[in-house]
C-alpha cells in the first residue's frame, strides 16, 4: 500500500510539472492568452462571440491547468512527506484532476481509488517521524 501512496505523490509531482510546461508552451505557440482570445479575422464586428469555440475551449483548459499545477506539486510533495494535510490534499487535488480529460482523469481516478482506501489515512496518520522529514523513503 505504501508504494501506491508513493506512487500518487510521484504521478502528482510529474503531472504538475507536465500541466506547466505544456500550457506554457500552448500559451507561447499562440501568442499568449491574446493570441488563444483572438477575434476571428473574418467576422465583421469584433467581440466575444467571435471568439473562435476551440480556442475558448483551450484557454480555459491552460488556465486550468495552470492553476492546478501548484497544488500537484505542492501534494504530491507533501504525499511523500507523509504529511497528514497531503491525505486530504490528495483527495482534493485528485478530484479536481479528473476535469483535465484524458490524462488528467486517469491521474484523478487513480489517485482517488489509493487516498479513498480505508487503509490509507492510518498510514499517514501513524508514518514514522523520519518519513515526516523526507529522509527515509
Amino acid at each position: 500500500m505504501q508504494e501506491q501512496i508513493r506512487a500518487v505523490g510521484k504521478i502528482f509531482i510529474g503531472f504538475g510539472i507536465f500541466g506547466l510546461v505544456v500550457s506554457i508552451g500552448l500559451l507561447i505557440g499562440f501568442g499568449g492568452f491574446g493570441g488563444l482570445l483572438a477575434f476571428d479575422p473574418g467576422a465583421k464586428r469584433n467581440d466575444l462571440s467571435t471568439i473562435p469555440l476551440q480556442r475558448l475551449g483551450l484557454m480555459v483548459y491552460v488556465v486550468f491547468s495552470l492553476i492546478l499545477s501548484l497544488p500537484l506539486l505542492v501534494v504530491g510533495r507533501g504525499i511523500l512527506r507523509w504529511q497528514l494535510w497531503a491525505h486530504t490534499g490528495g483527495i482534493l487535488t485528485g478530484a479536481a484532476a479528473t476535469l483535465l480529460f484524458p490524462l488528467g482523469t486517469c491521474v484523478g481516478i487513480y489517485a482517488l481509488w489509493v487516498m479513498l482506501l480505508p487503509e490509507t489515512e492510518p498510514l499517514f496518520r501513524d508514518a514514522p517521524e523520519a518519513n515526516r522529514n523526507g529522509r527515509a523513503g
